[in-house]
């Protein structure tokens, strides 16, 4: 069964997407306004951590995201911030190598 975690910075966002989308899990609706998702998110999921990371935090909250990854699960970063600044996500090299083949994949198709 495909479980959905979403974080939203208000409950006005969560009650959106509740209303939008109703399959959603109010307990998988967590806060990204700290990184107090992370914990959650691993409690949740057993600490198995999640197959697909869909991000735009920066800072301690992508750090954190990182880290809910399941082993040899997806990165997708649509941030600006900590790409611009070119922040090291601290990932193992198995990981990191798998988002550089995306970079590159991406950049020969523009």
């Amino acid at each position: 069964m495909l479980q959905v975690f979403t974080t939203v910075g208000t409950e006005d966002k969560k009650n959106f997407l509740l209303q939008r989308f109703p399959q959603l899990k109010p307990e998988n609706i967590l806060n990204s306004r700290s990184s107090s998702f992370e914990p959650e998110i691993m409690k949740l999921t057993g600490g198995r951590g999640v197959n697909m990371v869909l991000n735009s935090l920066a800072g301690d909250k992508l750090q954190a995201s990182v880290r809910t990854l399941a082993k040899h699960g997806r990165f997708l970063e649509i941030g600006k911030f900590d790409l611009s600044n070119n922040t090291a996500l601290g990932m193992s090299d198995q990981v990191l190598l798998q988002i550089l083949g995306l970079m590159s994949d991406l950049k020969n198709t523009t």
